[in-house]
């Protein structure tokens, strides 16, 4: 959307230099003098024309440069901050699966124990085999 403000910008102004170049070169014709002295003053007011223009154009080509690198860099800082938010994100998920996991073995182990001990014979084996993976 700025970018075709910038371009009526350049249309404006392209416009007005030439419809000083064409009022110019019409005074000019009209203004009396040699034909000579007539030509001369045409010559050098469209060249200060083309040399004006030329300058608007460089300054409208520099300022664009300037806006996309100022683009490009908020570009780079809003990728930066998304990837440290995944990363963060990423980090607050990870300890939240650990979290869960050591939750479910240590309700598993419970869960294994009270069915042991409600079977008779088994909470014997089981707690001698627990001692043994502890060793």
């Amino acid at each position: 959307m700025s970018n075709n403000g910038q371009n009526n910008g350049l249309a404006m102004i392209f416009a007005f230099f030439t419809g000083f170049l064409a009022g110019a070169v019409i005074s000019l014709i009209y203004a009396p003098g040699s034909g000579k002295e007539t030509r001369k003053k045409i010559r050098d007011t469209s060249v200060d024309a083309k040399n004006r223009t030329v300058e608007l154009a460089q300054q409208a080509s520099e300022s664009a440069k300037e806006n996309v690198q100022n683009l490009v860099e908020q570009g780079k800082d809003n990728v930066q901050d998304l990837v440290t938010q995944g990363k963060e994100r990423f980090h607050d998920a990870s300890d939240q699966v650990k979290s869960a996991v050591e939750t479910g073995r240590r309700v598993s182990s419970e869960v294994r124990t009270k069915i042991a001990s409600s079977i008779p014979g088994i909470s014997d084996t089981q707690e001698t085999n627990e001692e043994a993976e502890e060793a």
